[in-house]
């Protein structure tokens, strides 16, 4: 299923500010479901039931895999119906610094989000309901 973005000729909503391809897809049992992609963009797929491989690489149930560059990607359904999460984004092509819940560019970054969740002033805008 197509949940936002292109697949072939099919249009399905498209952000502004974060243009990306999401895809709900199943595979049955030992079947193989090729997709071509644009080499330049950020890859990740997510498992939700059973497993897969891809590129020889064994991805197991529910865990998140980045993909790395190419134009075709063949993901294959080991011994049960699979049912995984494909996500294709524009490559940000930035250092990345994680801490938990929040990824910034630096290490310098974090801990100033980090004083400023503890201090209360992470959130710039309060949401009205």
């Amino acid at each position: 299923n197509l949940l936002a973005g292109n697949y072939k000729d099919h249009q399905g909503y498209q952000g502004e500010y974060l243009p990306l391809d999401y895809y709900d897809i199943e595979i049955n049992p030992g079947e193989t479901f090729a997709l071509a992609v644009d080499e330049n963009k950020s890859i990740m797929l997510f498992t939700l039931i059973g497993e897969v491989e891809v590129e020889g690489e064994l991805v197991p149930e529910k865990t998140a895999a980045k993909l790395s560059n190419g134009d075709r990607v063949e993901i294959t359904a080991k011994d049960t119906k699979t049912h995984l999460l494909f996500v294709s984004s524009d490559a940000l092509n930035e250092p990345v610094a994680w801490g938990g819940p929040i990824v910034m560019n630096t290490r310098e970054e974090l801990l100033h989000a980090f004083r400023e969740l503890d201090n209360g002033t992470f959130i710039k805008e309060k949401m009205e309901y």
